[in-house]
């Protein structure tokens, strides 16, 4: 039996599927993209970005994926599997901190710190005033009168007699009353703390006028001198792959519950809505130039991976199957028939 001739349209559609197989695969196909790029940018100079989106609609889909939508368990494991392999890299055992902090970036940044005068002031204050500083501050006051009274014993040596009398009067005294000692020094404590939390707001202030701008600026670069030639491996030390696991794990779950928040949602929708107010009504073009994406730029990116992923997908008959299933309904419509026949 005869083998039945294809029709013009399937002529036609394996014409065309060869056309673009080409044009996809061939070694015209910088050209073809070259082209085609340069058509999308001259359209883009003619549509601004309230056109084609509107706040309304990225504000739909930034609420979905950053409130909404639950990552699959894959990916914390994912991010922590890339976490330990960062913290293993033996990059860190020949980097030092110098290596990617210069130092005129450790001055400007503490230069900038010491700007925030007033939030220094509040922390002082905070700290200084706090019940776990007073404690501190009280036990350290508290050891040195002991330590001063225990050390006085040595001043009554050189003093005749002086020695047997002080023996004399602590063992009447704790006759006396049995237990005074204790009491004694329960008291002294109490009078210790009594008087650090007395004077903890004016500790604060010559807090501060210790950490003035010249002296915190002097601290800094000390620290940086001290530590700028240290490897960033020796971190390594304190802090082991498992901090590093539970640290990621323990914002995972932050930035859970966080994304419920109407606190979050309302960060991103505000910042959506200054993104239009600066581009909304420019044309496309000028949103790609600020961010610094030129025709250059796509087009070398383009021909870094279209080429190779179009092979690919040649080489494994994806390619093509995709592009007939695109252009076969067209052709199978009897739309070619028609206008073939209005033509005659």
């Amino acid at each position: 039996m005869p083998k039945k001739s294809p029709t013009v349209a399937e002529a036609l559609l394996e014409a065309h599927v060869e056309y673009l197989m080409d044009r996809l695969t061939g070694p015209t196909f910088a050209d073809f993209l070259a082209q085609e790029l340069d058509a999308l940018l001259d359209e883009a100079g003619r549509l601004t970005l309230e056109e084609v989106v509107t706040p309304t609609m990225i504000k739909r889909t930034a609420r979905r994926y950053a409130s909404e939508i639950e990552l699959g368990g894959g990916l914390p494991e994912l991010v922590a599997a890339v976490a330990r392999a960062v913290y293993a890299h033996r990059i860190h055992d020949r980097t030092a901190l110098k290596d990617i902090v210069s130092h005129a970036r450790w001055t400007e940044a503490i230069d900038k710190l010491l700007e925030f005068k007033s939030l220094r002031e509040k922390l002082v204050r905070t700290v200084v005033t706090s019940p776990i500083y007073t404690a501190f501050a009280s036990d350290l006051l508290y050891q040195g009168i002991k330590d001063y009274l225990s050390r006085s014993g040595e001043l009554t040596r050189s003093i005749p007699g002086a020695r047997s009398v002080m023996k004399l009067g602590r063992s009447v005294i704790n006759k006396a009353s049995p237990g005074i000692e204790a009491t004694l020094d329960e008291n002294l404590r109490k009078y210790v703390t009594r008087s650090v939390e007395a004077t903890a707001r004016r500790s604060a202030e010559a807090v501060l006028r210790h950490l003035d701008d010249a002296g915190l600026r002097k601290m800094a670069r000390e620290i940086w001198d001290r530590i700028k030639f240290e490897p960033i491996g020796t971190l390594r030390a304190d802090i082991t792959a498992d901090d590093v696991e539970e640290l990621f794990v323990i914002g995972y779950e932050y930035w859970r519950e966080l994304r419920r928040t109407e606190f979050y949602t309302g960060l991103i929708e505000a910042g959506i809505d200054a993104f239009f107010d600066a581009y909304g009504s420019q044309p496309l073009t000028v949103l790609l130039d600020d961010l610094g994406i030129d025709r250059d730029t796509i087009l070398t990116e383009c021909l870094h991976y279209a080429p190779h992923v179009l092979t690919q997908l040649k080489r494994k008959k994806v390619l093509r199957a995709f592009v007939r299933r695109q252009l076969e309904g067209f052709y199978r419509s009897g739309a070619v028939e028609r206008v073939l026949a209005a033509s005659e």
